[in-house]
């Protein structure tokens, strides 16, 4: 009998033993997870808070506080790096919105690029619409998302590439403009108006345009007439009016107007 209590009680310690690790370990990585939950979070609050002081920064400096945008943008993008989009979840308006900022008050192009790519990539995907077929995740979104794109093409003096995502802004308003009146008529307007200032602030960057791209920017420029009258005076147009310095291929827009508005 003492030897068979021997074995059991040797058995009985083993399997503690073996409990205990096992205990240990979950232990161990319950609290990892638990930290990496937290560092998620603080991650996200962060995040959070340095979007709305950039957006502090270009409603109140614009170009003047083009630093402290690029420092918070590029320490939104390590946080990214670090945790990835599937552990932080961030919207497609908050890349959309850092890709903006960076359009609107800084020439760090490629950040904005990759910004506007990451809102894009979210809002365009396709998912079921509950009827048997598909529809787009965000359609504003993206065509937000594209016009972004479209500024960063016109900065990097990119026609092409510029006329392409201004198209595809306009091809949303089209294809999913019945599910929501502003996609279908105020993005529209805003699209059309945004596509001729970029075209003019792309002109004048040139420096000396040449007669084709001049007949391109006017011809932006006549289509988008109309729009300028729907609209009127605003502060987002005139914020993208008063990048251009001259009207270099002679459109019928005053840009002397609208920046003194």
């Amino acid at each position: 009998m003492s030897a068979r209590a021997a074995v059991a009680s040797t058995v009985i310690a083993l399997l503690s033993a073996i409990a205990a690790t096992i205990s240990a370990f979950y232990g161990v990585s319950a609290s990892r997870n638990l930290a990496d939950a937290q560092g998620q979070d603080l991650a996200r609050n962060e995040i959070s808070q340095y979007v709305v002081q950039m957006s502090e920064f270009d409603r109140t400096g614009g170009n003047a506080r083009r630093n402290e945008i690029v420092t918070l943008a590029s320490q939104i993008d390590a946080l990214i790096a670090q945790y990835g989009q599937d552990k932080l979840h961030l919207s497609a308006s908050t890349y959309r919105l850092i890709g903006l900022f960076l359009t609107l008050s800084t020439t760090d192009l490629e950040l904005a690029e990759r910004m506007g790519q990451r809102a894009l990539r979210l809002s365009a995907r396709m998912e079921p619409d509950g009827a048997g077929g598909l529809r787009m995740t965000d359609p504003l979104e993206a065509l937000q998302a594209h016009r972004v794109l479209a500024d960063v093409a016109a900065q990097n003096l990119d026609l092409a590439k510029m006329n392409t995502e201004y198209s595809a802004a306009l091809s949303i308003t089209k294809s999913e403009g019945k599910r929501n009146r502003y996609i279908r008529m105020e993005a529209r307007h805003f699209t059309r108006i945004y596509w001729a200032l970029s075209a003019m602030m792309l002109a004048d960057a040139k420096g000396d345009p040449d007669v084709t791209l001049c007949e391109e920017v006017r011809r932006l420029a006549d289509a988008a007439r109309a729009d300028f009258g729907t609209v009127g005076k605003n502060s987002e147009i005139v914020r993208r009016a008063r990048r251009i310095k001259r009207n270099r291929c002679a459109t019928w827009i005053n840009l002397t107007s609208w920046q003194k508005y």
